[in-house]
């Protein structure tokens, strides 16, 4: 029997593009780590397989992570951790954030976030309210933060400890004034679970904290010079009103605050280092870090 030899190579190059078609190829998905810190520390806990500081992280690798503790590693932008899909655990104290969004982290069960070393959590607003399953949110002087949103539907199996101590004395978080939650009238009237909730600020709940609060741009304030030694310029583009500005140190304690010039502020008394401008005008709130010199 005389064998056709090109209907053979035909017949295989078919059977060849049919099994490497796009239906059956499958390409590496990744996800976008822009903090290069944030990056080298999922490197060093082993958790990016390609060990290098390249933007990017196979999602493969990240999706199956349940406990992921990423203290003291002078992070300042987490994004990729909406990647994080199966995380349980999360400690990032002690990082430079000032923007944390844990939307997508719906299995998160605790949360740690604290400034207790040499990072500066400025995180000023807290949502957790599509973390159904949290059970646990801890953070220590929390200084910054302004509104914090528990209202997840699931208040019943939640515990709070906010605590705040400044060298040892214990402090207030003082521009905390409303914590949202599921039920205001029991929180309120101190019920289970809230009884058991420990938050150290002057605040009240409520079902709805964002009632009579506007969101405006906050690029129309700036200060320089930025490292300075003495004397710190504000500059009021658009010559909103400021009611005062409050000078941090790194621990979050108030060094300076400021109710009539804010134009140029002497700071030459205070001691070198890093510290935090906060700008409150009568529609926003600016921070903003400097070094002194």
């Amino acid at each position: 029997m005389k064998i056709d030899f090109n209907h053979v190579l035909n017949s295989t190059l078919i059977l060849f593009i049919c099994f490497i078609s796009p239906g059956v190829i499958s390409y590496a998905q990744t996800t976008e780590i822009p903090d290069p810190n944030f990056e080298q520390a999922l490197v060093d806990l082993g958790i990016d397989s390609d060990g290098t500081i390249n933007g990017q992280v196979p999602t493969n690798d990240i999706a199956i992570i349940i406990t992921l503790d990423v203290s003291l590693k002078g992070i300042s932008d987490l994004t990729g951790i909406e990647d994080f899909t199966a995380l349980e655990i999360l400690d990032i104290s002690s990082n430079d954030l000032k923007i944390l969004n844990i939307s997508n982290n719906l299995q998160l069960t605790e949360l740690y976030a604290s400034n207790t070393g040499t990072g500066n959590l400025m995180i000023s607003s807290l949502d957790l309210s599509n973390n159904v399953n949290l059970e646990l949110l801890y953070g220590e002087n929390l200084f910054f933060l302004e509104t914090l949103n528990l209202k997840n539907g699931n208040n019943s199996i939640l515990t709070v400890t906010l605590p705040c101590e400044d060298e040892g004395v214990p402090c207030e978080l003082t521009e905390l004034d409303c914590v949202t939650v599921d039920d205001e009238v029991a929180a309120s009237n101190n019920k289970l679970p809230y009884s058991n909730w420990f938050i150290q600020a002057d605040y009240s709940y409520s079902d709805d904290c964002s009632f009579g609060i506007t969101n405006t741009s906050i690029s129309s304030i700036n200060v320089f010079p930025n490292p300075l030694k003495s004397s710190l310029f504000i500059e009021n583009n658009n010559h909103v009103k400021i009611k005062k500005i409050v000078i941090y140190n790194v621990s979050g304690k108030e060094v300076l605050i400021e109710k009539n010039n804010f134009n140029q502020i002497n700071i030459s008394h205070l001691s070198s280092g890093i510290l935090f401008v906060k700008i409150e005008t009568t529609s926003e709130i600016v921070t903003k870090k400097i070094i002194k010199e």
